[in-house]
């Protein structure tokens, strides 16, 4: 009797084996620890905000060159000779600056400079943010404190790779190289590999409080909103707003270092104070924030879509069992159905 029980159990034992094993292969992401899976998805997050922005973030830097070659001249001013209005029962409701002048493509010079340069980028910033966050938690820090410190390291590590992709991604630009393949190769040539890091100085001054802002302030609205309402997952167009305002709030905190940065990547070899102080003295105050808004709409729309988007793929990345019924609040619908219209289109055509 004990023989046939202990055969029963071993029987019972190996016969829920293959129903686990297959769970585990169906479902890769078991495979995955939370840090890998938050990584994964800031640094999808990441890239896919900043392909979006691009354009933004193209017009500002434009804005802000104070020595700008022959062919950015003649695009500013003709931008400035060809505004876009609208007209509506003859009266004029909307009077702005042609940013398109030479086209959709234009805007988009430096793309590939700037996606090569944020996946890497993305993937160290995480990575350090993941594993600075484990150690303070570990250690019972504030969450504040966690969060500004995890962010403030992110930035600092990532800045030895994000400052020369910068670098290059701002000169093609405002047309002082031609692509950003040809434009590294063109600084390391003439300025050497130091070339590439101009700019790492203001980049640290406004990178470290920008995300620490952005990062923060994000964190403590989304927990406020949390737990008014008996913490339920946000909405995805509450990601929007949160996150768009968390940006704005950093982006107009930091106009001015950002101003000095991309002076500085697009050629200029002062120092930060001279290059502040020389904009107070010719434009004055409004010299420190030149661009700021293509700026503030760039870090808004910046923000709110990667804090979205970072949720979204947080709870894609989930094993199946662990997804919660509100993992679905951050799936956007027209994702979905645009996923599962292309999806059915193209399995009928072939």
């Amino acid at each position: 009797m004990i023989t046939n029980r202990c055969s029963g159990s071993a029987e019972a034992v190996f016969a829920v084996l293959p129903s686990q094993l297959l769970v585990e292969a169906a479902d890769p992401f078991l495979l995955l620890s939370d840090t890998v899976r938050h990584v994964f998805a800031g640094t999808a997050a990441r890239t896919m905000a900043q392909a979006i922005i691009h354009p933004i973030d193209t017009i500002k830097t434009r804005l802000q060159v104070t020595a700008p070659a022959k062919k950015l001249q003649r695009w500013q001013q003709r931008v400035r000779d060809n505004p876009v209005d609208l007209y509506v029962a003859n009266r004029r409701v909307v009077h702005t600056r042609n940013w398109l002048i030479r086209g959709p493509k234009d805007v988009y010079r430096g793309l590939t400079g700037a996606v090569l340069g944020t996946i890497p980028t993305a993937i160290l910033y995480f990575a350090t943010y993941e594993w600075c966050k484990a150690q303070l938690e570990a250690r019972k820090a504030p969450s504040a404190v966690t969060h500004l410190a995890s962010a403030s390291a992110g930035a600092v590590m990532s800045a030895f790779i994000r400052v020369p992709t910068d670098t290059v991604k701002h000169r093609v630009q405002a047309y002082m190289e031609t692509n950003v393949f040809l434009g590294a190769r063109h600084i390391v040539t003439s300025e050497g590999v130091r070339g590439l890091y101009q700019g790492l100085l203001p980049t640290l001054l406004r990178d470290v409080p920008e995300i620490a802002i952005q990062f923060a302030l994000y964190e403590k609205l989304r927990k406020e909103v949390e737990g008014r309402r008996g913490y339920a997952k946000l909405r995805t167009w509450e990601h929007l707003v949160l996150g768009g305002f968390s940006g704005a709030c950093a982006a107009t905190a930091t106009m001015p270092l950002d101003f000095a940065k991309t002076t500085i990547q697009c050629g200029s070899v002062q120092p930060v104070s001279q290059v502040l102080q020389a904009a107070l003295q010719e434009h004055g105050p409004a010299g420190l924030f030149r661009g700021m808004t293509p700026r503030v709409c760039q870090t808004a729309i910046m923000s709110a879509m990667f804090f979205t988007l970072f949720e979204f793929w947080k709870a894609q990345l989930k094993p199946h069992h662990h997804r919660a019924s509100t993992d679905r609040l951050l799936e956007p619908k027209i994702w979905h159905k645009r996923r599962d219209h292309v999806w059915k289109r193209q399995f009928v055509q072939n």
